[in-house]
């Protein structure tokens, strides 16, 4: 079961110093484990994070696009009636609206920062070369290591990004 966390009431504004991790994996490569497994890692060692980072698995994404009444909690307009087969703009809203607030981890679909309205979010890629994204922080070959080590890499990996001025905005790592 998904849990809605409170803090994601609070406007996105307010919520300046809290960032996004977003994820890019092939579409045929499952990750809301890993989704879920560095939002654990992060609630246990980013004391900064007060153990509020959420997992926005597909399966939450779909949950709140879906919701009338969690759509209106983040601000988001009611879907159309017309039963529109597309609901990539729903999503990528949705997507967006989680990650202005911070604290959450979550997968691309393909959408780059401008399209989901993010503006310092940590990006890690999980795939062999070119198959992961372009412009992440880091890119990770799944093949070479465990899925457990993955999560945490990524999660020390923002760590360190949040925490090192000089490198935000930067790509500065491509571990293969």
């Amino acid at each position: 079961m998904s849990v809605f966390h409170q803090w994601l009431l609070l406007d996105p504004e307010s919520t300046a110093s809290a960032h996004a991790i977003v994820l890019h994996t092939p579409d045929t490569v499952p990750c809301d484990k890993l989704i879920h497994e560095i939002s654990e890692y992060l609630n246990e060692y980013d004391d900064d994070g007060d153990g509020r980072w959420l997992p926005a698995t597909d399966e939450l994404v779909e949950k709140v696009t879906r919701d009338p009444s969690h759509r209106q909690l983040l601000g988001l307009p009611e879907i159309a009636a017309s039963g529109a087969s597309d609901r990539s703009p729903d999503v990528t809203k949705t997507l967006g609206s989680l990650g202005q607030r911070g604290h959450v981890v979550l997968r691309s679909h393909g959408l780059d920062d401008a399209a989901l309205g993010l503006g310092n979010a940590f990006h890690a890629g999980v795939g062999k070369q070119g198959d992961a994204g372009s412009n992440c922080h880091v890119i990770l070959n799944p093949e070479l290591m465990g899925q457990k080590c993955i999560a945490h890499i990524i999660g020390d990996m923002f760590l360190e990004w949040l925490h090192c001025e000089s490198q935000r905005g930067e790509y500065i790592h491509d571990i293969r």
